[in-house]
């Protein structure tokens, strides 16, 4: 019996196909990618925790992977698995300008603006799977007064002023001296005038 038993197992090792032999990934939504057999010797060689990296990937992220240049390959690795997605999904023109950006980090220069921007745009334009991507672009906005120049005198506030300006009391101690204290209510809704010291101290 022990040897049917034997017989058997070693009739279904050698009826297995070859192709199921060969490494397969299979993403998080259990597809699977067959690794070609240089594709193989790589993925064996990676230490553990890249392999498990590697079989998180959608399918398409993981197909496109093995498309990429020894340079390219060595910024993925830099990158978050969201940076990841994002270059997949961008249009062809849109990766290129990604990739020559990634490459000028990697090689310590300062990418170019028109680069970034487009990065932004085309992954802002994008659908992901991975879920909202903010993007903040704050603006700063000189007010209708022209600004203080550094060393220079700031000009008493005139009436409704409130930028660029210094209080009269606090420049020259004359006109409205500033209460330290809260009156309990804004001094639009107070008919009499105030002491300049809480009376209550």
């Amino acid at each position: 019996m022990r040897n049917l038993i034997l017989a058997g197992a070693a009739a279904l090792a050698f009826a297995v196909p070859a192709a199921a032999q060969e490494t397969v990934a299979v993403d998080a939504d259990g597809n699977v990618y067959v690794l070609t057999a240089p594709q193989k010797v790589m993925y064996d060689g990676w230490p553990a925790e890249r392999r498990v990296i590697y079989d998180a990937w959608p399918m398409g992220v993981q197909e496109y992977y093995w498309t990429l240049d020894p340079m390219q390959v060595e910024g993925w690795w830099v990158l978050d698995d969201a940076q990841r997605v994002r270059i997949y999904e961008m249009t062809p023109e849109a990766r290129v300008a990604a990739w020559t950006s990634i490459a000028a980090q990697m090689n310590g220069a300062a990418p170019m603006a028109s680069t970034t921007a487009t990065m932004a745009t085309t992954a802002a334009a994008s659908a992901s799977t991975m879920g909202p991507r903010f993007v903040s672009s704050e603006v700063v906005q000189p007010t209708a007064d022209a600004p203080v120049a550094a060393g220079a005198e700031v000009p008493i506030c005139k009436p409704q002023q409130q930028d660029n300006c210094i209080n009269s009391w606090e420049a020259r101690k004359t006109g409205n001296r500033p209460l330290n204290y809260w009156p309990g209510k804004p001094a639009s809704e107070i008919d009499t005038p105030l002491p300049a010291d809480d009376p209550n101290d």
